[in-house]
């Protein structure tokens, strides 16, 4: 138990940091005296108590390596260079992850015992939860690059040190650690450090960037800069786009760049590259000769003639009748399966958080890290179950799913972890293989893992930390090496509350957790649709839409999510005519929505009109159900559109196309 001050309030806090402050004899500034407060009453800290700098076991170590081996073969190159420049002025540098741990450690040539006294070394942690206020900690919670000097730390025992940092962050915008150049008893003022910070700044910008080139090395690329500007590599903005000219990544300076100037609620992953630029890829990749030459060009956001520089893998581009170079347009593989599983990317279409998931995902693949995939039903759980091991190293063993809820409880046992000859009456007589030795060299998939009942989750539990079993009868155990994937639509956490689910095989499971979202959420429905319509239909070619029956599909909640959606387009093909979909080969319980979509009644507008409810505000049976629902619901816009089996946008969308008003807002 950490011994802690006795602080009752706010002002108490004020008066124990500026007197821990007047006894160091410095004025703190804002941001160093937030950090002391965290420290204090968030992290329990007591500044007058020295608490040893945490240092990982060297098999801990190695297992956070190995986790972060992508980001570490990028940084390495970036801390070597850094390292090389500052190591003679008696700076160490330190590359950590988005916890404090210190992931790599470049040390100057002096004796290594004094850097491993202070702390700097790889293993060590420098959380501000366990350290208190200090370089690595404060930036990682303040996400901005700073300097703690001297007196500044929490800790008495790392007065020593001066320590200039910058966050890192990864193309999606999550951080991914920090650079960190520490000195000791460095002389001089905290002012005497910026220099140094702006060459941290620099190197972590070069890492930043590395990152996204790496990670976008076989997609379009953008390199942006205002054309009056000077050059600046630390301020060069990257934006990646897929070939529907969607924003996919981008880097810390276009993310600073554009976000400030984009609309409330809008968002710069997701959006289209025409909206940022003012030029849609075919014609970006037209003008500079499928990325040959630079394009100057007016940008609708910045106001300002732009310079975008463009690199397109070389697979992408073909040239056309007109000699104008494009992007290469996707052939069918007539090798390939009929039934030939979506990849993970393919499965995360247009939807920027699932995007971000995928991301995170490919970083944590062959790293022996379980993975819970959670949503509701039908959102395609198991298909990301099967993509995630097509993309593994895994893909060439066995896929093995197995449902939780649907086998007997009395028989569930043996069918995870099977039976020797003659185990019990009735048994095969050869025995037989349960699904975790059957998954061996490949990946066990175990879909509702929240109906598994309590008695056996011990035993799996138990199975998944060994990595081995014991079938029923067998007097020698069998080592396992899979991938664990499991997924649930339940509350497993409630579960857990509930005594239903033990609380250490949920941790067990839950490596990494993917969140799906649900159907009726998802923005790219058109995306979607001719997804399955390609992989499990036959083909999107020839297939034609009539707009209001496309609407419905876009507009309906979608209970049973995607799996519904791959049977309501499986029947509209199935009854259509000439592969021409409209509302009338729409299942019933979907074309019950077609009332919101009846042509408008154009009725002339009077002065009466004018002055009567708010109804009449409308000019169709559409509006006035529309109306009357937002009236019966008393405006809960979320209650609205489960009544009309539409999404929240659509009821939003509806209320402006009919002038709809709440009452506050008319009078």
């Amino acid at each position: 138990m950490r011994n802690m001050p006795q602080i009752n309030g706010t002002k108490d806090v004020v008066a124990y940091v500026t007197g821990s402050f007047q006894d160091r004899q410095f004025t703190p500034g804002d941001l160093i005296a937030k950090s002391w407060e965290r420290s204090l009453l968030k992290h329990g800290l007591d500044p007058k108590t020295p608490q040893p700098v945490d240092i990982l076991t060297h098999y801990e170590i190695q297992e956070q390596l190995q986790l972060h081996e992508d980001y570490l073969n990028i940084a390495r190159n970036g801390l070597t260079g850094l390292s090389k420049r500052i190591a003679d002025a008696g700076f160490s540098v330190l590359l950590t992850d988005e916890s404090g741990l210190t992931l790599d450690a470049r040390l100057p040539k002096m004796s290594k015992d004094i850097w491993q006294n202070a702390g700097l070394l790889v293993g060590s942690t420098w959380g501000e939860a366990q350290a208190g206020t200090n370089g690595i900690g404060t930036c990682l919670e303040e996400k901005e690059s700073i300097i703690i000097h001297h007196h500044e730390h929490f800790f008495a025992n790392h007065h020593q040190l001066s320590c200039s940092v910058t966050p890192i962050f990864d193309p999606l915008g999550n951080l991914k650690g920090c650079l960190n150049a520490s000195c000791l008893n460095a002389p001089g003022s905290k002012e005497s450090q910026f220099l140094t910070l702006q060459m941290i700044i620099m190197y972590g910008r070069m890492i930043e960037n590395s990152y996204f080139r790496q990670t976008y090395r076989s997609q379009i690329t953008m390199n942006i800069k205002e054309t009056n500007n000077f050059s600046d590599l630390a301020q060069e903005q990257l934006l990646a786009v897929n070939e529907r000219g969607i924003i996919i990544g981008a880097n810390r300076s276009a993310f600073a760049e554009y976000e400030n100037l984009l609309d409330r609620g809008q968002q710069l992953l997701g959006m289209q590259i025409q909206d940022i630029v003012g030029l849609t890829v075919d014609q970006l990749l037209t003008k500079s000769n499928g990325g040959a030459s630079t394009v100057r060009h007016q940008s609708p956001k910045l106001l300002d003639e732009i310079e975008i520089a463009i690199r397109v893998p070389a697979n992408k581009l073909v040239t056309n009748m007109n000699d104008e170079v494009v992007l290469k347009p996707k052939e069918p593989t007539p090798s390939a399966p009929k039934h030939r599983h979506p990849t993970l990317e393919k499965l995360a279409g247009e939807d920027e958080g699932v995007l971000r998931n995928v991301q995170q995902i490919r970083h944590v693949l062959n790293k022996d890290i379980p993975i819970l995939i959670t949503g509701e039903t039908g959102t395609g759980k198991e298909a990301f179950a099967r993509a995630i091991h097509d993309a593994s190293d895994k893909k060439n063993g066995p896929f093995i799913a197995l449902n939780c809820a649907a086998i007997p409880e009395s028989l569930i046992e043996s069918e995870l972890f099977g039976y020797k000859s003659g185990s019990f009456t009735g048994a095969n007589r050869k025995g037989m293989k349960g699904k975790l030795e059957q998954a061996n060299g490949g990946t066990i998939f175990l879909d509702e893992i929240g109906d598994m009942p309590a008695q056996l989750q011990t035993r799996l539990l138990r199975a998944l930390a060994e990595r081995e079993i014991m079938p029923l009868g067998a007097t020698e155990p069998t080592p396992l090496d899979i991938q664990v994937i499991s997924a649930t639509h339940q509350d497993l956490m409630q579960h857990i509350k509930d005594k239903m689910f033990r609380e250490d095989f949920y941790y067990r499971l839950n490596g990494m957790s993917l969140k799906l979202p649900a159907l009726r959420n998802r923005d790219d429905k058109d995306f979607i649709i001719n997804c399955i319509l390609d992989s499990e239909l036959g083909g999107s070619e020839g297939v034609v839409f009539a707009p209001q029956a496309r609407q419905i599909l876009h507009d309906y909640h979608w209970p049973g999510n995607i799996r519904q959606l791959a049977n309501v387009l499986r029947y509209a093909l199935a009854v259509s005519k000439e592969k021409h979909i409209t509302i009338d080969d729409l299942p019933i319980e979907v074309r019950a929505a077609k009332e919101l979509y009846k042509e408008e009644e154009i009725i002339p507008e009077t002065e009466t009109e004018k002055q009567m409810s708010l109804s009449d505000f409308v000019h169709d049976e559409e509006g006035r159900r529309l109306v009357d629902a937002l009236r019966q619901y008393r405006w809960n816009i979320t209650q609205v559109s489960e009544e009309l089996n539409i999404c929240r946008s659509t009821v939003y969308r509806k209320m402006k196309k009919y002038n709809i008003v709440q009452p506050n807002d008319i009078y």
